[in-house]
């Protein structure tokens, strides 16, 4: 396995586990952690994750070239069928965060009709803010190129 692999690896896991290690400790009553497992699955929170983790892979392919293809296949492969520990990780993480109370209102949102709706169409949503974020910062990198370019003298000044 080439240095840049190893690297790539060690990111991927440190970008997706430090909180969640975190709040696995935390000790949960079972009422709560029930409800935010209900809660995960009403609002569809693996998928949403999963999908997240795809749009980043998919960068990082593009990003780590050297990488091969067949290890960014298998990430995924293992995330698709570890969902579960996943979810084990995320039970703590709304319980430090929600009451049980809090937990039970929002599945009774989540499992209305707009609750429902807002769960059908977030992927969407998420993947067309990713994007929109994207051609934000483009832009912004572009003004302060020219910025510091301008302020070097390098470009004439825009009028």
């Amino acid at each position: 396995m080439t240095r840049v692999m190893l690297a790539a690896m060690c990111g991927l896991v440190l970008s997706f586990s430090p909180a969640a290690t975190q709040e696995a400790s935390r000790p949960v009553d079972a009422p709560t952690a029930a409800a935010a497992r209900r809660l995960l699955a009403v609002t569809g929170a693996t998928k949403l994750m999963l999908s997240s983790m795809e749009s980043m892979i998919a960068a990082q392919r593009q990003a780590n070239p050297q990488i091969p293809g067949a290890f960014w296949d298998a990430f995924m492969a293992h995330a698709r069928r570890d969902t579960t520990r996943l979810i084990d990780m995320l039970v703590p993480i709304y319980a430090s965060h929600l009451t049980q109370s809090e937990l039970e209102e929002l599945l009774r949102f989540y499992m209305s009709p707009i609750g429902r709706r807002l769960t059908a169409v977030q992927p969407a949503i998420l993947q067309e803010s990713t994007q929109a974020g994207q051609n934000w910062g483009e832009l912004i990198a572009r003004m302060v190129g020219d910025s510091l370019a301008q302020a070097e003298g390098n470009l004439p000044p825009k009028r």
